[in-house]
């Protein structure tokens, strides 16, 4: 039986790729939910070793507490144990990657526009770890009303990270990733990658989506970095240098 379960853990590690430990915290607290739901009573799951071992709880009738080992190898229902198990391993593994995604929200990335949705949206993909796509909404209201027309399937353009959540499609955990096109901040970030300078303070004051944003900068600003971002928003930037920075970096 030690055998059957370092296949099950492997295999669980292999396919929703948690730790070994998280795997095994993740089984111990199922089988101790189910066990306890089955027999009416507070069972413990825990694994020795490689073996997995059940210990239930019941207060005798001298009024103590009694141990009663639960036998493992013949129980039932390891179908609808197994069903659990694998969507309380997909809940952990959806919330271990938001956990990592969390720390890249309102980064600026370039994404791919895979589809145009009849409702103006669009769905990008991008990817927040390297080597990693995943694809995006951009609702269309975050899309400025003077590029909701041009902007098609195939083009790569530069988005916000709004925000990343999981959420639960009936039964299945899933990473919802929300993108924009109308932040201040994709202002910031676009003239910061331009100028690769790590000690420049990039701060947007103002955005008038389509129309003009106003920029503070601690340091000069190439003209190309400005028409760079100029021509990937569409709309004027103004930059105006201030020697000793204001607000915090971008």
């Amino acid at each position: 039986m030690e055998t059957v379960y370092s296949e099950i853990i492997r295999s669980f590690v292999d396919t929703y790729g948690l730790s070994r430990g998280q795997v095994i915290a993740e089984i111990e607290k199922t089988f101790s939910s189910m066990l306890s739901r089955w027999h009416g009573q507070d069972v413990m799951a825990l694994f020795t070793g490689d073996r997995l071992e059940a210990m239930g709880y019941r207060r005798g009738g001298n009024g103590l507490m009694e141990q009663v080992p639960i036998e493992l190898t013949t129980m039932r229902g390891w179908n609808s144990i197994r069903r659990i198990l694998e969507q309380n391993l997909e809940k952990a593994a959806c919330l271990q990657e938001v956990a990592r995604y969390k720390k890249r929200e309102h980064a600026l990335f370039w994404g791919e526009i895979v589809r145009k949705n009849s409702d103006g949206g669009l769905l990008v993909e991008v990817e927040i770890e390297p080597g990693k796509p995943v694809i995006a909404e951009c609702p269309a209201h975050h899309i400025g009303i003077h590029e909701r027309e041009e902007l098609l399937a195939g083009q790569r353009r530069a988005f916000h990270l709004r925000r990343v959540e999981p959420v639960l499609l009936k039964t299945c955990s899933r990473l919802r990733v929300r993108v924009d096109r109308v932040s201040k901040n994709l202002v910031a970030k676009l003239l910061r990658d331009g100028a690769r300078n790590p000690e420049t303070t990039i701060r947007c004051l103002n955005r008038y989506v389509g129309h003009k944003s106003f920029v503070e900068s601690s340091a000069f600003l190439p003209k190309k970095v400005i028409l760079a971002a100029r021509r990937e928003l569409k709309e004027h930037i103004q930059v105006k240098v201030v020697r000793t920075a204001r607000g915090c970096r971008a």
